[in-house]
């Protein structure tokens, strides 16, 4: 029995990493076409879910074959946050009942849908072989997405967006002159996240080589996609860029390459005018001068009037805006999505108002946490990050070769998305939540058996 067993064992493990090396290369390059809506919501099934799924089913029909299987230590916190927002989800339905039954159990399969991923690259991954592969497999996707993003700007080529609900549902559109790159990303935000991650790769890959002459095609690569980046437009992903390189380079201790690369990036902000000038409404934003905002009254006679009236009244003015109204984007943030957060936050603090509670928005990964899932929610899903965080460093100390550049990415990658949370719903966002867990999976692997 054991004879016939173990082809079958070995052909379902071969299935089983190709299957999910389908996963890393078909979800940056696959527009978010959606396949059909879920009735009396905008939830939007897509040919991503099947694949996902069917990648379930290998490993399921892989399991009862081999009959063994290691879970890694985090498990246990992943387990504690999936209850809590389970919890959380019940109490909106019977407590608060501001939701959508069918809603909020979407929301909810949805994030066990992402986070499922980091335990099937995990399981995929017997061997630093596999690793590497699955590496390599992760940097290749960026050529097509950069040719796509070229086809876009000089070629028409359709855009397809989620950014708001009516271009959701699939609707091929182009791209105007002046408007940020989606390339075969639903919104420019998520695009610039990918190029972060995938440019942490480079940059990991370049500092643990030794010669600069070798390094010359990934600083070429790097440049390639940086110019991409640069037609995103993302001032948080910028940020979050410059603190990947920071890190990456620091911990492999390449000073110098680090300066490059930063010389680099400094060099493509100073000759992008939609950079300067969105960090120009930032700066002023937070310099505007008091006499720009308090102005004096002008004052008008009463025609006709065969007296001097001794309390004149003001002419209406317009009200001046805030400093901060003058930059829509932080507008949004400040005075609607954060403060409406906070609201679901001080309804029900312990367990807040449920998943998609408060609409699809929030732009802060933390706020949003807090206010869908309350302070329970909130601090389960700092307790997983910072297990992540600190089995990073300590992993990053007992690795070499692809295991450390893997390690080293992911530690890049970490810090890159958990300072774009705090803009961005980089969590909640399909494609960079299936790829960020699927790394995070990938590093966890190359300890498998602690």
């Amino acid at each position: 029995m054991q004879k016939h067993d173990a082809p079958i064992s070995t052909l379902l493990d071969s299935f089983f990493k190709y299957l999910f090396a389908a996963v890393l290369i078909f979800i940056p390059l696959y527009p978010k076409f959606p396949l059909f809506n879920v009735p009396f919501t905008y939830v939007s099934i897509r040919a991503e879910d099947f694949l996902i799924g069917l990648v379930w089913l290998i490993f399921i029909v892989r399991l009862i074959v081999q009959k063994k299987i290691h879970f890694p230590k985090i498990t246990f916190q992943f387990m504690v946050f999936f209850l809590v927002g389970l919890v959380s989800s019940i109490s909106a339905i019977l407590i608060t009942r501001n939701v959508q039954v069918l809603l909020v159990l979407l929301h909810y399969f949805r994030r066990l849908e992402y986070m499922s991923v980091f335990f099937l690259i995990y399981w995929a991954c017997n061997d630093s072989g596999t690793r590497k592969y699955f590496l390599e497999l992760a940097i290749l996707p960026a050529i097509g997405v950069f040719l796509y993003g070229i086809a876009q700007i000089y070629f028409e080529a359709p855009v397809i967006s989620t950014m708001d609900s009516e271009s959701s549902k699939g609707i091929a559109m182009y791209l105007r002159p002046g408007v940020t790159l989606n390339s075969t990303f639903a919104g420019h935000y998520d695009l610039a996240i990918y190029l972060t991650m995938m440019m942490t790769f480079l940059v990991a890959i370049s500092s643990s080589i030794g010669t600069w002459i070798k390094r010359l095609p990934f600083l070429g690569l790097f440049g390639i996609l940086l110019w991409l980046f640069m037609q995103a437009g993302s001032r948080i992903s910028l940020v979050s860029l410059i603190l990947a390189v920071c890190v990456v380079t620091y911990i492999y201790r390449r000073y110098l390459l680090g300066l490059v690369f930063l010389g680099v990036i400094f060099a493509f902000i100073a000759t992008s005018q939609q950079y300067i000038d969105r960090f120009k409404t930032i700066f002023k934003v937070f310099t505007v001068k008091t006499s720009q905002i308090w102005t004096s009254p002008a004052y008008a006679a009463t025609k006709g009037a065969t007296e001097i009236s001794l309390t004149p009244r003001p002419t209406p003015t317009a009200e001046p805006l805030r400093p901060i109204q003058q930059d829509r984007s932080s507008s949004i943030r400040f005075d609607v999505e954060w403060p409406r957060a906070l609201r679901a936050f001080y309804k029900n603090p312990l367990l807040g108002t449920g998943y998609s509670s408060i609409t699809l928005a929030t732009d802060n990964d933390y706020l949003r946490a807090l206010g869908e899932t309350g302070l329970l929610g909130l601090l389960s899903f700092l307790a997983l990050l910072l297990a992540i965080g600190k089995f990073l460093i300590k992993q990053v100390k007992e690795t070499s070769g692809i295991d450390k550049i893997i390690v080293v990415s992911t530690i890049g990658i970490f810090v890159s998305f958990l300072t774009t949370a705090t803009f961005i719903d980089v969590f909640e966002s399909s494609k960079i939540a299936i790829l960020f867990w699927a790394y995070m999976g990938l590093a966890f692997s190359t300890k498998k058996y602690d």
